[in-house]
């Protein structure tokens, strides 16, 4: 059951959206596995894992969080995420 779930819109093209998503957590050393449709991935806070999964459908990004650590709340990952999704 998810912990969070968050849904952002975005313009432009979605595959350029997941590329983004790809190279951001990757570069911070987590994990992603996905494609243009659907996918998960994982990264490490100083507060511990958070990890989730996407789904795209039109220009809405649907996410929802598995884990995360007790102290983050959903709405600080979405801010986060937010800032990410432009």
């Amino acid at each position: 059951m998810a912990k969070c779930n968050i849904s952002i819109d975005f313009s432009g093209d979605p595959e350029q959206l997941i590329r983004s998503a790809e190279q951001a957590i990757s570069g911070a050393g987590g994990a992603f596995t996905g494609n243009n449709s659907d996918g998960k991935f994982s990264i490490n806070s100083p507060l511990g894992k958070v990890s989730g999964t996407y789904i795209v459908q039109g220009q809405s990004f649907n996410i929802s969080i598995t884990d995360k650590p007790f102290l983050v709340s959903c709405s600080r990952i979405e801010d986060e995420l937010r800032k990410q999704i432009r």
